[in-house]
């Protein structure tokens, strides 16, 4: 390919000489290499730039712009630095010589000329011109290759670390499931072990001494096998809630709701089924509209909040529940003169199964405040305590207040806000 782009090469000749040129010119042309022609400095410029031979001889004695200044013009352009220049002198100074290679001259040729000195330098400098040229493009391809597979590697290896950061994280929450699984099996057990001892102490009870005891004797043990039951569905009802929060597999569907009326209706049904031994106050400092909540996951913060309140709280004692809003936020506190919680076991109470290292005898399942802490995590919102050893917890619930505008609240519910208006919200 080399050899080809030298035979087809184009020469420009600078000469204000016309015989020189005719001689040179003949014997170039008669080597199959094509010809351009300038009698001065200024077209042999113009030349350069419009044509780009791939040589110039260049006469150094000119009128005008001499030799010299020429190449010096035609290395200091982008356009023509790379070509080769060949001086034509009859000048015999090495000073001369050695000023003409400084300007970036590849060669001299002396007159008068030998045609064959002359087509031979100009074979092997455009020889060399062409290699130059074809290792330039070589190593541009080069270059250009190491980058695409430096790009490639660097790409492969960030998918490699981003895998190696999967698996991690996949053998991490392998390992926090099997964790898990063993505190639950514990747990569980451990749960299920008094209320199954009281279905069967029971059930005893009432198959041998049924005959014997009035109605209400009896009643009595039917009620505990009842309350017995009943704790081993909240048990696993939690259970199945933490389980499906764990595989974020609970459906969050928000909608407008009153939470004045939502509060103050199941504030009033846990006061009816705890009936006198506590007493809850409910202090709603702020109305806040119909925020976008969901229901059911919000009934779980409060239900759990307001029964641990109540579980860890003596006889006769108060619970406070109270919420407002600000700065578009709607803020639920659950307040309580229990127990309290001591500091250390305050930062992995929102995991599963972690209770207070001080609950004693009290029973739980320790699974309350994770379903609480996950359903405050799906709102966007956060959950914090204050707690002081017997002077009782207080947990502060934040979560964000959005908004329906009448438009919008009429395209998700059907209702206008008239309709919300003259309904209320009941807890299913």
């Amino acid at each position: 390919m080399t050899i080809n782009k030298v035979d087809q090469a184009t020469i420009l000749i600078v000469d204000d000489n016309p015989t020189n040129l005719k001689v040179l010119s003949e014997a170039i042309a008669n080597s199959g290499w094509e010809i351009l022609v300038a009698t001065d400095g200024e077209t042999a410029i113009d030349q350069s730039e419009y044509a780009t031979p791939d040589l110039i001889l260049l006469d150094v004695m000119m009128p005008g712009m001499d030799g010299f200044e020429t190449c010096r013009r035609l290395k200091s352009n982008p356009a023509t630095n790379e070509i080769p220049v060949i001086f034509m002198t009859a000048l015999n100074d090495t000073v001369d010589k050695i000023k003409g290679l400084s300007l970036g001259a590849v060669d001299y040729i002396t007159k008068p000329f030998q045609t064959e000195e002359v087509l031979a330098r100009l074979q092997v400098h455009l020889q060399l011109h062409f290699l130059t040229k074809q290792l330039e493009d070589q190593n541009l391809y080069l270059e250009e290759r190491v980058a695409e597979r430096t790009a490639d590697l660097q790409q492969a290896n960030q998918q490699l670390r981003e895998l190696e950061a999967q698996l991690r994280k996949a053998l991490a929450q392998e390992q926090e499931f099997n964790h898990l699984k063993s505190r639950m099996i514990i747990a569980i057990s451990h749960e299920y072990r008094t209320p199954l001892t009281s279905i069967l102490s029971s059930s005893e009870l009432l198959e041998a001494y049924c005959h014997r005891w009035d109605k209400s004797k009896q009643s009595q043990h039917f009620q505990r096998i009842r309350e017995a039951v009943q704790r081993i569905t909240d048990l696993m009802g939690n259970v199945m809630f933490l389980n499906k929060a764990e595989f974020e597999q609970l459906e969050f569907q928000p909608t407008p709701l009153d939470l004045g009326v939502f509060v103050r209706d199941l504030v009033d049904d846990m006061q009816h089924n705890y009936g006198e031994q506590h007493r809850l106050i409910l202090k709603i400092d702020q109305q806040c509209g119909r925020p976008l909540f969901d229901s059911k996951l919000l009934l779980q913060i409060l239900t759990h909040l307001i029964d641990n309140a109540i579980k860890y709280s003596p006889n006769g004692g108060k619970v406070l529940i109270k919420f407002a809003c600000q700065n578009n936020q709607v803020i639920f506190e659950v307040s309580d003169d229990g127990i309290g919680i001591p500091r250390k076991d305050q930062h992995n109470l929102f995991n599963a199964f972690h209770r207070g290292s001080n609950v004693e005898n009290i029973s739980g399942s320790g699974l309350g405040l994770a379903i609480v802490k996950k359903c405050v995590d799906i709102h966007g919102g956060t959950i914090s305590l204050n707690s002081d050893i017997s002077l009782g917890t207080t947990f502060t619930v934040m979560l964000p207040r959005r908004v329906l505008d009448a438009d919008q609240l009429l395209k998700v519910t059907g209702k206008s806000i008239p309709d919300y208006q003259s309904g209320s919200h009941f807890l299913h």
